[in-house]
């Protein structure tokens, strides 16, 4: 612009016009830079991206197939709904087994205990019989001495 300014016919212009001179200047400027832009862009080497473009392919096709490798894997589909639902089950069925464990403990120990209080009541019933034959046996000695005593006395 301080070029422009040198030139002596727009000294003699009123601002206005002035400005409006410089603002042509700089879009004339503006259209040569940008046709300069243009040819130059003609110049510039463009790259070959195939072979970028080819190993990007690659490497997308790679983690396609882990991808699905991944999509396979159980614990991938396993959400934490199903994952709830699967401890429940599990959970159910521990209980279950653990209610079947101890209800047949409980009818082992029932029928232990039973056999046991029939053998105490077998041996207290054996035990009043052995003191019935002792107390039979004391009295038959009594009577049968009494008897003896009663013969030899006679």
């Amino acid at each position: 612009m301080d070029k422009k300014s040198a030139n002596p016919k727009q000294d003699t212009l009123d601002p206005a016009a002035k400005a409006f001179e410089a603002l042509r200047d700089e879009v004339l400027d503006l259209r040569r830079s940008i046709n300069q832009l243009s040819q130059n862009i003609q110049l510039i080497p463009t790259q070959d991206y195939r072979r970028t473009l080819a190993q990007i392919l690659r490497a997308q096709e790679n983690m396609s197939g882990e991808i699905k490798e991944l999509k396979s894997h159980p614990a991938i589909n396993l959400t934490p709904e199903g994952f709830i639902n699967k401890l429940e089950e599990i959970k159910d069925r521990v209980l279950e087994r653990e209610r079947k464990s101890l209800k047949e403990t409980e009818d082992m120990l029932r029928f232990n205990s039973n056999t046991i209080g029939n053998w105490i009541e077998q041996a207290r019933e054996a035990n009043r019989q052995n003191w019935w034959l002792v107390l039979v046996g004391c009295v038959g000695l009594c009577i049968g001495g009494l008897i003896i005593f009663i013969l030899i006395r006679k």
